[in-house]
């Protein structure tokens, strides 16, 4: 488990398909979920965590234009907040939905859309405030139409498709357990239109629940898997990179998770997210590029043999300055393995998965009857 006492929390594992680094992440969530009071957040662009959530009774949201968990981007505690809690409510709603309207719009958006979308947003939350009832995208929609300008029309229409469009899922109000300690973001089933918004709306309600869980003392664990998804998009990117800086004096604590980590020192805000992480693993790697690791890593030539080739489970890790090679393997005759292992080979073999359904790719009949089981049993979130 990483050392909250870093200067910087944050981290990335690194390691090719196989070698082992979904199992060692997976530890380290349960060795915080069980062991500490922290929240644990997964981004899961593959759905490999599902189970593990399942386990501990986290909260799976499922993202997706046909499933019906909802996140409200607009939600707000209005119930316990003054006049100048409002006004932080208002510039930070503001600045969400210029990061919408800009991703929507690109580079036609101008200083008069800004204006007018920092007027609606004050209209939209000053409204809310007196009458404390949480806004929905659709209020935000109709004081944006009720303007006069032009521009204000040219933005409503683009938010059309997801307000009173097939793309509507940020339209309601949430019903996602956002008190669970352990809530996992699929996001394998976005499609490439929704997945913008979806990207922007699930990276602001993180943000926000980290900033809680700052005022509460609280530490937020992030873990952000197959991080080169969302660095391979700029809106997500610099998304990321902001929230990679602002949440450490809140308590976040943000791991990246990713594959090659030579391609992804090709990326400038890669890159740079490393250079301000503390805590590195590498697993077994291909195509290394020493120079660069030795650059921005600091792991040398000699260390390097630790992680060329090297058998899953094992690598270096860098904790700080020390750099110490480890030896993570476990018998896979144990509860352990069985629960962390995210081959589905073995886990067919061992009964743990079905070669024509699994949990993370089922028809939504089996879906529904998997939330149906969990929710009897009181002892997980399912949210399709």
């Amino acid at each position: 488990m990483l050392a909250p006492g870093l200067l910087i929390g944050n981290g990335f594992v690194f390691g090719v398909p196989g070698s082992g680094k979904s199992f060692f992440c997976k530890q380290g969530m349960g060795q915080v979920f069980l062991n500490t009071d922290d929240d644990v957040i997964v981004i899961d662009p593959m759905h490999e965590y599902f189970d593990i959530a399942k386990t501990f009774g986290g909260a799976i949201v499922n993202m997706s234009a046909y499933k019906k968990n909802y996140v409200n981007p607009l939600d707000a505690d209005l119930a316990h907040i003054n006049e100048k809690g409002i006004r932080d409510v208002i510039a930070d709603k503001s600045e969400f939905m210029l990061g919408i309207c800009d991703q929507l719009l690109g580079s036609t958006l101008n200083q008069k859309h800004h204006s007018i979308i920092d007027r609606c947003v004050r209209e939209l939350y000053m409204g809310a405030f007196k009458t404390r009832k949480v806004p929905l995208m659709t209020d935000f929609y109709h004081i944006l139409k009720s303007q006069t300008e032009m521009e204000a029309q040219e933005l409503a229409l683009c938010l059309e498709l997801f307000v009173e469009g097939s793309l509507n899922i940020f339209n309601h109000h949430t019903n996602v357990d956002e008190d669970n300690r352990f809530t996992v973001y699929g996001i394998q089933d976005l499609g490439t239109q929704l997945a913008p918004v979806a990207m922007l709306v699930m990276m602001e309600a993180i943000q926000s629940r980290i900033i809680e869980n700052g005022k509460k003392g609280r530490a937020t664990w992030l873990y952000v898997d197959e991080c080169h998804v969302l660095l391979n998009s700029e809106y997500s990117a610099t998304y990321l990179q902001q929230l990679w800086k602002k949440v450490r004096k809140q308590g976040g604590l943000c791991t990246g998770i990713s594959q090659n980590v030579t391609d992804l020192l090709q990326n400038y805000i890669a890159s740079t997210l490393i250079s301000n992480s503390e805590f590195i693993t590498l697993l077994k790697q291909s195509n290394i590029d020493s120079a660069k690791l030795a650059e921005v890593i600091g792991v040398s030539d000699a260390q390097l043999r630790f992680v060329s080739n090297a058998p899953s489970g094992t690598g270096l890790i860098k904790c700080g300055t020390t750099v110490i090679p480890f030896d993570n393997t476990i018998g896979k005759d144990t509860d352990l393995y069985k629960l962390y292992n995210t081959n589905i080979h073995e886990k067919i073999a061992m009964g743990l998965a079905s070669p024509v359904c699994q949990t993370e790719a089922c028809p939504i009949d089996k879906e529904e009857e998997l939330a149906d089981n969990s929710a009897a049993q009181g002892n997980s979130w399912l949210i399709y």
